[in-house]
């Protein structure tokens, strides 16, 4: 979505990123070694936030101690996924309850908000567990008498090494192929919108639009309440290089790998896409179907994949990959050419770079939208065609799909976005018909999720839908709460009778004509009625 984002700010952020390889040490006469990733995401007038990752080189460990110093007085505010203790300079960080366990090649991470005068540089040395850090492993000149056993308590995912890109160790989980048992798995979905792909004159930032930065305690209350899934919407924007290598920087790489691997280790379904990239309103935007130069933009677009896909390859099934969000001419009409043939290509060239990376990439599944991710105009004889799939695995059955549909619902968008407060009621059970949109209701809701089912759905194409909710008119009518409950509780009910997943657009404003859930700053639960009709939690 984009139409209605309720920007609370628009502070700049310069993003930078700084990373240094260190060590650790475990028990005596045990294999040692880690490298610790630390990157500062973003930076503004007298504060930054920091994410640092500990990579464990050596034997497994149960507990771990980071310790490093500010060379410039700088002081942490706010630290998630860990505790920490701060004296003077020196910095102290230990592991939460849940991820003291490292096994070898593992990694935990942590983030925190931090302040700075004058100038923000790095720490240049840190310890972990009480020894200085080397980098590298080393393997001690005596057999150990024990070998430590553990069981990870998180779900496994790639860990990164500080190449040209970030390049992840391959994990356990194997892809769903049978595509009912996939919507069933992926069940109910969020939306964590207006942080990855929010931007501020084409630069992305995740607190441009004014959300705090993602925590895991965010995404812990997420799961708590009963959601499967999250959609994590991305723009790539200004921090793609020039041709014709078209490089995405680094430290946005690492960010974005960082904030799926917050979802991903929690047993969640998690979904990226590149989202901002192709709005004609969007500064810096690009993958505009009717702009001059298609070919430019159709290789541009395939480096930024294969870039994106490759940092990814080895996750397991629980990753989807979605290749674009709502994009369109801008012209609120029927759909035109050569713009709907421009937006199949770029499907095309998504579907075949992604799966020629490799690993996981070569039978996980894909998901591409049609114009504007409009259900009519995806279904109807508009001029929609589902990529060919000729690189992916072959020890896919040939009868098996590995290519997923993406629409997105908001129907009626007088009661749904309309900044107003004069449509607030939705449903059969309408209260005050002045209050309720004249088209829309819950039959329609039926007939387009029918439209979606008898096209795709039965043809073994799963179909998710991505986007669907209602912005808050309690200030104009202190019942539009229950109609926005009914709303979406009518959509998951009508969505699992006819084969379909679904993720509610959460743009994280609270208060008047917003969409939030959450509070994300306190990782609390702000609208408990509307979760509960999602997920009954």
């Amino acid at each position: 979505m984009h139409a209605l984002r309720k920007a609370l700010t628009a502070t700049a952020a310069a993003l930078v990123a700084v990373v240094g390889s260190v060590a650790v040490t475990a028990p005596a006469s045990a294999a040692t070694g880690c490298r610790v990733d630390y990157t500062v995401a973003s930076q503004w007038p007298g504060g930054f936030n920091a994410a640092v990752q500990v990579t464990n080189l050596g034997d497994p460990l149960t507990s771990w101690d980071l310790r490093f110093s500010f060379g410039a007085g700088q002081t942490v505010t706010q630290l998630w996924n860990g505790t920490v203790t701060q004296t003077g300079s020196a910095v102290a960080v230990r592991n939460a309850s849940y991820n003291g366990t490292v096994a070898t090649n593992g990694a935990a991470s942590f983030g925190f908000n931090g302040t700075f005068t004058g100038s923000n540089p790095v720490p240049t040395a840190f310890t972990l567990n009480g020894v200085a850090c080397t980098g590298v492993p080393v393997v001690p000149t005596s057999t150990p008498s024990t070998s430590p056993t553990v069981t990870p308590t998180q779900s496994p995912r790639p860990t990164t090494t500080p190449t040209s890109t970030p390049t992840p160790v391959p994990s356990a989980g194997p892809v769903t192929a049978d595509p009912a048992r996939l919507v069933a798995e992926m069940g109910q979905g969020w939306n964590l919108g207006n942080q990855l792909e929010a931007s501020i004159d084409g630069m992305p930032s995740e607190t441009a639009w004014g959300n705090p930065v993602i925590t895991g305690a965010l995404l812990d209350r997420v799961k708590a309440s009963g959601f499967d899934t999250v959609r994590i919407p991305v723009s790539y924007l200004g921090k793609i290089g020039a041709a014709p290598d078209y490089t995405v920087d680094r430290a946005w790489l690492t960010r974005i790998q960082q904030v799926v691997d917050l979802a991903y280790d929690r047993g969640l379904y998690v979904v990226i896409n590149m989202h901002g990239d192709g709005y004609t309103s969007v500064s810096g935007a690009w993958l505009i179907c009717d702009a001059s130069g298609q070919e430019q933009i159709r290789t541009k677009y395939q480096k930024v994949w294969q870039q994106v896909a490759t940092v990814f390859k080895d996750y397991g099934g629980r990753l989807v990959l979605e290749s674009m969000n709502e994009n369109f001419d801008g012209q609120y009409g029927n759909p035109t050419q050569p713009c709907y043939s421009n937006i199949n290509a770029y499907n095309q060239v998504f579907v075949d770079t992604v799966r020629r990376t490799g690993g996981t990439n070569a039978s996980r599944w894909l998901l591409v939208p049609g114009w504007n991710t409009n259900i009519d105009y995806t279904t109807g004889d508009y001029g929609f065609t589902i990529p060919t799939d000729q690189y992916r695995s072959s020890a896919i059955p040939a009868a098996d799909k590995r290519i997923m549909i993406s629409v997105h619902y908001y129907d009626p968008w007088d009661f749904a976005g309309t900044e107003s407060g004069a449509t607030t009621q939705w449903g059969p059970a309408v209260a005050d018909p002045s209050r309720a949109a004249t088209w829309g209701d819950h039959v329609h809701m039926e007939n387009q999720l029918k439209k979606v089912h008898d096209a795709f759905v039965v043809q073994g194409y799963p179909v998710f839908l991505g986007e669907y909710g209602s912005i808050d008119k309690t200030s104009a009518d202190p019942t539009n709460n229950r109609y926005r409950a009914d709303y979406a509780r009518t959509m998951v009910t009508l969505a699992k009778k006819y084969g379909v997943t679904t993720a509610y657009w959460d743009n994280g404003y609270n208060g008047v004509y917003g969409f939030g859930l959450f509070d994300r700053q306190s990782a609390t639960v702000t609208q408990q009625g509307i979760i509960t009709a999602i997920t009954g939690s």
